[in-house]
């Protein structure tokens, strides 16, 4: 363990003159979360994580950029340039993220897959970069194992002084030594993990313990696995063909993990091909072409979604992940020899970094299909005085809060800013804005949301006539949501009718028009007395003095609250 600590710091050292920014970066990101956990940084939970990405991007991309001009002889003077120049743009690129068009996780996940690529743009070969990736992910978890028992070893003996010395070390400590060693000293050790040498290759024979260990894993569990899904998504792909059926809604997500999983063996076995046994041979000669029939499910499958509701995120990746499984996999057919570990990383890092930004990018994308979609939907006039969007029906609607929503997801609702009141809107977040215009058209769905009048009665006088009946049930509210309970009293409103059950007797009173022309004929906060509606069933009679009504906006009752008269006799009590 003291050789290996001792080999981190020595590392740690040597990083420390190779990326100086990214060094400023991570110490920057460690004194955030620490002041962030002692509520001394008052930035808000969403403000902090963007924070936290921004200097994690534009570490990746310092890093990136420096190992570029490193490998090709320039000197530190011009790699620190570069650094500067990267961390900033990358930081700013994610701070400001969906305000300049920008995705952040798009851009993140490139960044982070483009760190062990660069040395290698237009440079060595899949072997080498196969040999630099495996020693950054090595160092990676050497790194953050060796703090990990630092830690826990420093906590224990906290732990240890305060209970025999009976002193108070407060947890605050304990969380800022672990937030410490995960944020600043972790990610500094990793840092000088990362090679100084690109031309390095692993030793490949069957007497290299690592290289049979990924072998054996590889040749006897993951490649037979994977050609076993491959030949069920082919048989599902000719059921497909022969019964014309449509692809179900899962398809997505099982085409998606196969191409995955099979690109990510391809990666993972670039030097050990050939000594993993017949199973892994044979994935090595036929896995683009494993790769066709499920890529054309899953471009059927995301046509059908896109072409029947437009981008969102989700679409647009998934027809990304076609685009990139259909150019690795046309590589290797074509050009096997082209079509390395190199190759088969670079497009979706390429692809992912493109999507970020741009009128490629999906911001622009989405908030474009979007907003197309939902002007067709609403009328031109939508959002003024005459609220003619409120005459959609329940599936416009729904489709144009889907609309909606989608649009927040990328903060693109400026595109549809004629419908809204207020289409700057600073300070308020995309989902905010989406539900206040959501409102403004009147779009929501459900009885509570398109309530179009409530009316309330005032009694005259502090007495009640009960004259004819002797019970008084008070304050009941009947409505078409739940059951009313008040003693041995319960009902409830089924469309027009009154369901009633007193003690076990239960009976059923039509509201005839004459009811609704009584109650509707008041206007709210009526100054008239409070009229009494006389239902009769099954030889019973009641009389209810409404306090109040309300209807949805097609004139259907569903509320309706009072007091109930009737007579004990009728109801066999």
């Amino acid at each position: 363990m003291k050789r290996v600590l001792g080999s981190l710091v020595m590392r740690t050292g040597t990083g420390v003159s190779r990326f100086p920014i990214v060094i400023l970066l991570i110490a920057l990101a460690s004194l955030a979360a620490n002041l962030e956990m002692a509520d001394g940084l008052d930035l808000g939970d969403t403000s902090f994580l963007r924070l936290e990405a921004a200097l994690f991007a534009g570490a990746l991309g310092a890093i990136a950029g420096a190992l570029v001009f490193e490998v090709r002889g320039y000197g530190l003077v011009i790699r620190y340039i570069v650094q500067t120049a990267a961390a900033g743009l990358f930081s700013l690129a994610v701070w400001f993220g969906l305000e300049w068009a920008i995705y952040p996780p798009a851009l993140i996940f490139g960044l982070v897959f483009a760190v062990p690529l660069a040395p290698f743009v237009g440079r060595g070969d899949a072997d080498v970069f196969w040999t630099f990736s495996l020693s950054i992910i090595v160092g990676i978890l050497l790194a953050f194992t060796a703090v990990l028992v630092f830690v826990l070893g420093l906590l224990a003996i906290i732990e240890m002084v305060a209970f025999l010395f009976d002193v108070d070390a407060g947890s605050g400590l304990q969380r800022h030594i672990l937030t410490t060693g995960f944020t600043l000293i972790g990610p500094l050790f990793a840092l000088g993990r990362i090679p100084a040498r690109f031309d390095e290759r692993i030793r490949v024979d069957e007497g290299h313990q690592f290289v049979r260990s990924v072998a054996l894993l590889a040749g006897w569990v993951s490649a037979p696995l994977i050609l076993v899904s491959g030949i069920v998504l082919h048989l599902y792909g000719l059921k497909i063909l022969g019964t014309g059926d449509v692809p179900r809604g899962e398809i997505g997500w099982i085409v998606s993990v196969f191409v995955v999983l099979t690109l990510s063996l391809r990666v993972v076995c670039e030097p050990i091909r050939t000594l993993g046994g017949k199973a892994l041979a044979l994935f090595d000669r036929i896995w683009p072409y494993t790769l066709v029939l499920p890529l054309a499910l899953l471009a059927y499958a995301a046509w059908l979604r896109i072409e029947s509701e437009g981008f969102t995120i989700e679409r647009y990746y998934l027809a990304l992940l076609v685009l990139t499984g259909t150019i690795i996999a046309g590589m290797a057919i074509a050009v096997p020899r082209r079509a390395g570990a190199r190759f088969i990383v670079g497009v979706p890092v390429g692809l992912a970094i493109l999507s970020s930004f741009g009128p490629q990018g999906v911001v622009d994308t989405v908030g474009r299909s979007q907003s197309i979609r939902l002007e067709a939907i609403l009328p031109s006039d939508a959002g003024d005085e005459t609220d003619n969007a409120g005459e959609l029906d329940p599936a416009q609607k729904a489709e144009a809060r889907s609309r909606i929503y989608a649009l927040a997801q990328v903060d693109q609702l400026d595109r549809v800013s004629r419908f809204a009141d207020d289409p700057a809107s600073p300070g308020r977040s995309a989902y905010d804005r989406a539900n206040a215009l959501i409102d403004r058209l009147s779009l929501r769905a459900g009885p509570a949301r398109s309530v179009d009048r409530t009316v309330v009665f005032e009694r005259q006088g502090d007495s009640l006539d009960i004259a004819g009946y002797d019970r008084l049930a008070m304050s009941l509210v009947f409505s078409t949501f739940s059951d009313t309970s008040a003693g041995l009293v319960t009902g409830r409103l089924q469309g027009t009718v009154l369901v009633l059950r007193i003690g076990t007797q239960e009976a059923r009173f039509v509201l005839d028009p004459e009811v609704f022309d009584a109650l509707g004929s008041y206007p709210g906060k009526a100054s008239a007395a409070r009229p009494s509606i006389i239902l009769r069933a099954s030889g019973r009679t009641i009389g209810i003095v409404p306090s109040k009504a309300i209807f949805d906006g097609t004139g259907r009752l569903i509320e309706l609250s009072g007091d109930v008269l009737f007579r004990n006799a009728e109801w066999g009590q």
